[in-house]
């Protein structure tokens, strides 16, 4: 089915929209009807406050505004969608001082509880929640709490099977990454992750017209870049920022989260300060102790761990660190022209198939290959250097399916599952700390 096909199911007749806004004028909340279907290649446009980062949406799900505020003495507030399987709702505002919670349940499921002190100015997204409403209930004393909800996001599929496609791949673009970028247009996923070397030799402006716009620039909208080695040598990566825009994050720094479903992935800048006190690791940390997804990925270049021509790059364990102690799941990174799978590990490469992070090493965008060793210290599981290919993420709410699907030709295949950390429990609470 196509995403207009399941926007419209979704769409309720005049009749049982009129019924739908009485209902929840009763409960004090007045979702207008979605005007725009959110695609696998986009995110609804935000009604009011800035985005703390952007969500994308499964596919065939709609969105549309909402209208649910509190503080204190306030009664829960609802924001609902008939025919949906799951809601997502957009904070605008989450100021809770002291010992104030907000609690935000499904009607078909459990809910999260957000704590903390406050919500410095940026509107987020929630993870989804099951049912066809979703219930905002306040617990507010202090006159400083407040709340409000301006948004929405649905879907027909309940939150564990309404899948997101994502696709992954670093070392891309110098003669022959017209092989590779099919493989992508054919999965057509929400968004495309880069793992750095994007526009060889340099990543030049040029570089970026010649060798990758004819064969990746059809993704530009869906595509998140992290610098790699080569596209940093070229101005700090100036070119790789000018051409991705608002998508390569903040010009000068390369670090940057975006939401693709319920899963929050952060892309890196291993080309700049890593150590655990640095602006980058210090950023990661802090939203990383904020995040409200239940599933968390990070891509950049260097590898942590890798048997080939670059070798393990100790100065990205920091990262590494932050997003393990975060029980983050999936970390893609480049640089080594080859595909090598690891085990779930600890920063130090020690096996953990309880917290530990998946690693995939996905430098076969359209480069050289470069040849296995054994000289790693992480638990390698898979390799391969004979075959250039692209990442595919089929992820959900709860779980994750990681596919190395080959260029034409090419026999070698790869899949992982995994459940996310953050899925189980199904209930829990999380401390909304400021952001500096």
């Amino acid at each position: 089915m196509s995403a207009s096909a399941s926007a419209n199911r979704l769409r309720p007749s005049r009749a049982r929209v009129a019924a739908a806004l009485g209902y929840l004028i009763a409960l004090g909340t007045v979702p207008l009807l979605p005007g725009s279907s959110a695609a696998q290649s986009g995110a609804p446009a935000a009604p009011d406050a800035i985005d703390e980062v952007t969500q994308l949406a499964e596919p065939g799900a709609v969105a549309g505004r909402a209208d649910a505020a509190g503080r204190a003495g306030t009664t829960a507030r609802q924001v609902c969608q008939p025919g949906a399987a799951w809601l997502r709702v957009r904070f605008a505002q989450l100021d809770l001082a002291g010992t104030d919670t907000v609690t935000v349940t499904g009607a078909a499921g459990p809910g999260r509880t957000y704590t903390g002190r406050n919500w410095p100015g940026r509107a987020f997204h929630t993870q989804a929640f099951p049912g066809d409403c979703v219930t905002v209930a306040g617990n507010l004393s202090d006159p400083a709490s407040a709340f409000r909800v301006d948004a929405f996001q649905a879907g027909r599929k309940p939150p564990g099977a309404d899948a997101v496609t994502v696709a992954a791949v670093g070392d891309l673009c110098g003669s022959s990454c017209n092989q590779t970028a099919p493989l992508v247009s054919k999965m057509n996923p929400a968004a495309l992750l880069l793992a750095g070397d994007i526009a060889y030799g340099s990543g030049t402006a040029s570089e970026y017209q010649k060798n990758y716009d004819p064969h990746y620039g059809k993704f530009k909208a869906i595509s998140y870049p992290a610098l790699g080695n080569h596209d940093y040598s070229t101005a700090s990566g100036g070119p790789t920022y000018d051409y991705f825009g608002k998508n390569a994050g903040t010009k000068g720094q390369g670090w940057y989260a975006v939401d693709i479903g319920d899963w929050r992935f952060y892309g890196l800048n291993s080309n700049t300060g890593m150590s655990a006190s640095s602006a980058q690791v210090t950023w990661l940390k802090k939203d990383l102790a904020a995040n409200t997804k239940p599933c968390v990925g990070a891509f950049w270049h260097h590898p942590r761990f890798s048997g080939s021509d670059h070798g393990d790059q100790k100065g990205t364990e920091p990262m590494y660190k932050a997003l393990y102690d975060a029980k983050a799941d999936l970390v893609i990174v480049g640089h080594d022209h080859n595909y090598q799978r690891f085990a779930p590990a600890d920063p130090t490469g020690k096996r953990d198939d309880a917290n530990g992070i998946v690693q995939l090493l996905i430098g076969t965008g359209g480069r050289g290959y470069y040849s296995l060793n054994s000289k790693t210290a992480g638990p390698r599981l898979v390799a391969n250097d004979k075959t250039l290919g692209v990442g595919q993420l089929t992820l959900t709410g709860a779980d994750y399916r990681a596919d190395f699907v080959p260029v034409a030709g090419r026999t070698f295949t790869d899949t992982v599952s995994g459940k996310c950390h953050g899925a189980q429990p199904p209930t829990g609470t999380f401390d909304i700390q400021p952001r500096g």
